[in-house]
């Protein structure tokens, strides 16, 4: 919900004022996979991706560079590791969809819920944005719990 209240503050000005993501981990029972989508601000993916040359990535629209879904790939890659019980998750690169001043990145991991916990490392922005928060939801069967990362704390552990 602080979520969604801070992005309809953004949405009145282009700049905004705060550094936040929020990464949903939710669990499909019909394809037996976790589908993840991580929702960024676009111009702050862009400068994590394109360093001094961020205004060039230009997400979303006509004129974006041709590999990047590769640069936020590789990205996602660098900044978000998961593991199941202690053992590494290979997730799958899905893709993204670019709304104005939102992009959504969508992976995957095919993995039954049936696990004590889910060790997650995030560490998403925060090498760009000092005030960077990443908050990220775990649902599986109806139930959902939520952690908080930031630049002091970037690995947390789901206990199921």
């Amino acid at each position: 919900m602080l979520f969604l209240a801070l992005l309809a503050l953004t949405s009145f000005s282009g700049d905004h004022k705060f550094y936040i993501s929020k990464t949903i981990i939710e669990f499909n029972p019909r394809t037996a996979q976790f589908e993840v989508t991580c929702k960024l601000f676009t111009d702050d993916l862009e400068t994590a991706i394109g360093g001094a040359q961020s205004g060039e990535i230009r997400l979303g629209t006509d004129r974006e560079v041709a590999d990047a879904d590769q640069r936020i790939e590789k990205y996602m890659h660098d900044h978000l590791a998961l593991k199941i019980n202690g053992a590494p998750i290979e997730w799958r690169w899905v893709g993204k969809d670019v709304d104005s001043d939102m992009t959504f990145c969508y992976v995957e991991f095919y993995r039954q819920p049936d696990f004590a916990t889910l060790q997650v490392f995030n560490d998403i922005l925060v090498s760009q944005f000092a005030d960077q928060q990443n908050i990220v939801d775990l649902s599986i069967n109806g139930t959902t719990q939520t952690l908080v990362f930031n630049k002091d704390v970037v690995r947390q552990e789901f206990r199921r």
